[in-house]
Formats: structure tokens, sequence, C-alpha cells
């Protein structure tokens, strides 16, 4: 597995991590096998309702893990963010959160009092780094001006093959020029990637990947961290498919395969 810094912080995590969004209790299994394969950071969401899932993980060894969750929107008033994360260190049934993201952005809550309470949380060891997550270049902007005593670490952003806004929006470069590390949620498209509807990518896709014996899928994933400053968290609900993921890492596209997938839209 490789790694690489989280944002300007001296923390390495893997660059395939594990996304846990409709993940299914029979998941926890996925969860296992990411592990032993050296894939050792879990998102999850308190809007996702999986951290009850990866509690049973954290069980068997809070320190084999690096774990991201996040505040809902709706809960982005100091106390509700204090109140929030209370409530997802109970369900996780851990005493510190490594990363600490703020789901959506709240135009109607001003981002200066939820920072405030992150940094809170910070200060009382409840919460070790924050982040945020679907974040434009100006709201983000915005956070890191409203900071006091910590940085903003991550962006969590959608990013795949088929959906390149992070390039279009310059979120991409301000996030590699200003050290925040992309995490990249929905790194297949959902699957819709290798479905039908995307036949034409999901040939291209797997004419690359028989040059390295690897899937469409593969490709697809190592694409994105060949990118640098990038973190995937695909999602996996079964071994099998986390092994897979897992072996996205561990080689090189080559630049003329990158420019061909640069070129798919």
């Amino acid at each position: 597995m490789e790694f690489l810094k989280l944002g300007n912080t001296g923390e390495k995590v893997p660059v395939i991590g594990m996304g846990t969004w409709k993940l299914r209790q029979d998941g926890i299994s996925a969860l296992r096998t990411g592990i032993s394969l050296g894939s050792n950071f879990i998102d999850t969401a308190e809007m996702y309702q999986t951290e009850k899932f990866v509690a049973e993980i954290l069980k068997e060894g809070r320190d084999n893990v690096f774990l991201a969750t996040k505040v809902s929107p709706h809960h982005l008033r100091y106390d509700d963010v204090i109140k929030a994360c209370n409530s997802s260190l109970n369900t996780l049934g851990i005493k510190t959160i490594d990363l600490y993201q703020i789901h959506w952005p709240n135009p109607s809550i001003p981002i200066s009092e939820t920072v405030r309470a992150m940094e809170k949380l910070v200060s009382e060891g409840k919460i070790r780094h924050i982040g945020v997550s679907n974040f434009s270049v100006k709201e983000l902007k915005e956070a890191q001006e409203a900071m006091k005593s910590e940085e903003i670490v991550s962006n969590q952003i959608e990013y795949s093959v088929t959906e390149r806004d992070p390039e279009s929006s310059g979120m991409s470069a301000y996030c590699l020029s200003e050290k925040i590390t992309v995490i990249a949620y929905s790194p297949l498209g959902s699957g819709s990637i290798l479905s039908s509807n995307n036949k034409k990518i999901h040939e291209k896709l797997n004419a690359i990947g028989s040059e390295y014996g690897k899937s469409a899928a593969q490709v697809a994933l190592n694409w994105i961290i060949s990118k640098g400053n990038i973190v995937a968290i695909p999602k996996a609900n079964s071994p099998d498919h986390m092994k897979e993921n897992i072996a996205a890492s561990g080689w090189k596209l080559k630049p003329e395969d990158i420019s061909e997938i640069n070129s798919f839209l």
C-alpha cells in the first residue's frame, strides 16, 4: 500500500481508503480485509448511519485504524457540533476521532461558528484534525480564514473518471497549492463507470487494464491516485471487492494511458 501525507501534518494515510456510505452489516468483513492489506483509513459519517458498523472494527484494534467521520450540515451550530461529536464518539466507542469533517457547508450558519466548535474539540482532545467535505474553492477559503489555531487538512469531494468538476473548478490545483489533501468519494462513480450506461469508457478502461493485468475499476482508481495529493475511498461490501480495490495501488499507469483517460470527457 502506498501512503501520502495528510494535509500539512506529519500524518501518513493510505492512498486507497475505505468508504462506508451504504455499507451493510455484511460489509464489516470487507473492512477487516482492507485493514489486513494495509488500508487503515476508514471514512464514515453520522448521516450514513454506519458508525455502528465501524465501531465493531474499532473494538478489534483502535490503533490499527485512522478514523474519519463527519458532522451533518444541520448540526453546524456551535453547541450542535459539540453534541454531534460526542454522539459519534459514543457510537464509535472511542475517545478521539482522527479526522472530523464538516459534511456539507450550510449557508445559514456562519462557518466561523462551526470552526470555533471544531477547534474547541481539538483542544479537548476529542478530535485530532479538521477537514471539510463538498466545499467549493470559495467556501474552503472562507473556512481557512475562519481558523484561529488549527488548519483545514482535507476536502472530501466527488471525483472520478466521469466526474471532473475538481479539475474544472480549480479545486484540485488549489488543494495541491495549499497542501490540503483531496479525499475522493465515489471514485468509481458509485459503480456507474462500470455500467452499460458508460459502455465506451468501460471498454477503454478494460483495454488499458489488459496491459497491466488489472480490471477497469483498478485502472480508474489508479488514475485518481496518480494525480498526487489524493486519497480515494471506494466502498466494498465483500472481501473480494475490497481486495480488488486495494490492488489498485502499488503500480503506476504509463503517462500515455493517463493522458488517454484524461481525454475521456
